[in-house]
């Protein structure tokens, strides 16, 4: 009988818990923190010396760490990645990628690669794997 009515609970709690997006860690994932602003860390690349390589992802997708995390997979292409770039995380919104990238679909994290002068390098989707997501940070970095 407890059974009967736990269940319906239950069930009536998991409806009522908003789901929550999965979000991307910077410092779990490469060991750096991630800026916001795209202003800001074009400014400090230009004097670090570091191109800015900015993740553009909706909140509210459930897939976007997943996709981040699978293109820097390989502990190689993490270490280029901090050696060599600025990280900034934001989203659809921010005005510093809202022109770049357009009308980009959203259902997909979305990366672009910024010089140290603020010009754009590549933008492209992040779902690509370890491989390829290797392949690439090598040919950014020539390495």
């Amino acid at each position: 009988m407890k059974s009967t009515f736990l269940l319906p609970l239950f069930l009536l709690t998991l409806a009522l818990t908003p789901a929550r997006a999965d979000t991307f860690d910077s410092r779990a994932v490469l060991g750096m923190t991630a800026g916001m602003s795209v202003d800001a860390a074009i400014k400090r690349g230009k004097s670090d010396n570091k191109r800015v390589l900015v993740f553009v992802l909706d909140e509210k997708k459930t897939s976007n760490a997943s996709h981040i995390k699978g293109m820097l997979e390989f502990d190689e292409t993490k270490k280029l990645v901090q050696d060599h770039f600025l990280i900034v995380v934001t989203d659809f919104k921010n005005k510093g990628v809202r022109d770049i990238v357009g009308k980009e679909p959203t259902d997909r994290p979305v990366y672009v690669l910024f010089n140290t002068d603020g010009t754009v390098v590549q933008k492209g989707v992040t779902a690509m794997g370890g491989s390829a997501g290797n392949k690439l940070v090598k040919e950014w970095t020539g390495k």
